[in-house]
């Protein structure tokens, strides 16, 4: 094929999906205009939820809402970190019941996925954004947050266990679903 044919397919695919609405390159977001958004979803009530004696582990990069831009385009999340000196499965049944009770259920079976020694486990809501409810190891701590595994010993707990309960959502605040 010589110069001037391939140009001009080029150039009629470019026109044809211009023309029909579509793209071949994909619409990528940034975080620009988000903040609203952010402070929205930062205050979602279920966020709120956690079991009793568990410690809320404050300030980046632990827990808070941003915007986060990647190359791949951008998204919402909101974060809380907390230690617990219960166990996995004493933090998954409270999940279980509470957010269940504020109107998030299980995407998929939460037994079947903790005896299979799942970590991380999704909430979804016919109408808001879910939630993800995330273990971490002692190892996984260190590796992604620099700190040793009783980052809580500070405030007074004695840490078993170290879990996120978070949620994320499109730059424009709608909800993102497991």
């Amino acid at each position: 094929m010589n110069m001037l044919a391939a140009r001009a397919l080029l150039a009629a695919v470019l026109v044809g999906t211009g023309l029909s609405g579509c793209s071949l390159l994909p619409p990528f977001e940034d975080c620009g205009g988000t903040e609203a958004a952010v402070a929205e979803l930062d205050q979602l009530p279920a966020l709120e939820l956690r079991p009793k004696g568990a410690v809320s582990i404050a300030g980046d990069p632990w827990a808070g809402a941003r915007c986060v831009d990647d190359t791949g385009g951008a998204w919402l999340t909101a974060t809380r970190f907390y230690a617990y000196g219960g166990t996995r499965k004493e933090v998954l049944e409270y999940y279980r019941r509470e957010a269940a009770a504020a109107g998030w259920h299980p995407a998929g079976n939460l037994d079947t996925a903790f005896g299979a020694g799942f970590v991380v486990f999704c909430f979804e809501s016919a109408d808001r954004p879910s939630i993800t409810l995330d273990f971490a190891s002692p190892e996984q701590l260190r590796e992604y947050y620099g700190t040793e595994p009783h980052p809580a010993s500070l405030l007074g707990v004695d840490a078993r266990t170290w879990f996120s309960w978070a949620t994320e959502a499109m730059p424009d605040g709608s909800g993102i679903s497991c």
